[in-house]
């Protein structure tokens, strides 16, 4: 988890400077240099995402996002998530469905490049499969709950491109225990 999380802000504390130097001289013009929707309308992503507390250690998944930045500040998202492991004789796999909202600034570091610290907060609703085996029978269990999800992140957006880490905080009720694993997340994406 440290690792994923370093790699990502490196990558995001590398980037912003390189993009933003390099856009400098940018004659292309597309939607997002300035005016005032500079700073609204769609976006859809693909990366990676895990679960991680003292009970869960996930691989490394997949999540698909979308959402749609009314300004600066405000915007919302919709994801879907998967990732689980493998144990002797058995594995868990997690798939998570999330709605919410992102509230932040978007700082301009060019015209054509911003980034955007947030907080998160929203529902969702995640699924956990249970299969496992003995030495004769194979088992299966299948918990899901609605809940709700908290966190922080930050978007880099450079003209029609961003990249995305988020680390958010589920409540999640399995059976008869309750924990708030952390789901971290890396995207990258389209902003229309």
């Amino acid at each position: 988890m440290k690792k994923l999380l370093a790699t990502a802000a490196l990558t995001l504390l590398t980037t912003a400077p390189m993009v933003a130097s390099a856009n400098q001289h940018h004659t292309h013009h597309h939607y997002h240099h300035g005016g005032p929707n500079a700073y609204q309308g769609p976006r859809v992503g693909l990366g990676i995402s895990y679960l991680s507390d003292r009970y869960i250690d996930t691989d490394t998944g997949f999540k698909l996002e979308g959402g749609y930045d009314f300004n600066r500040i405000v915007g919302f998202n919709l994801s879907y998530e998967e990732s689980g492991y493998d144990y002797y004789r058995g594995s868990v796999d997690y798939s998570t469905v999330k709605f919410g909202t992102d509230l932040g600034y978007a700082f301009p570091l060019s015209p054509t490049v911003s980034l955007k610290p947030y907080v998160s907060l929203g529902f969702h609703r995640t699924t956990e499969d249970d299969r496992w085996c003995s030495s004769k029978n194979c088992y299966s269990t299948n918990y899901s709950d609605t809940n709700t999800y908290y966190g922080i992140g930050v978007r880099l957006t450079a003209d029609m491109f961003y990249i995305n880490v988020s680390n958010e905080v589920l409540k999640f009720d399995v059976g008869p225990y309750r924990y708030e694993p952390d789901q971290i997340g890396v995207t990258f994406g389209l902003k229309f």
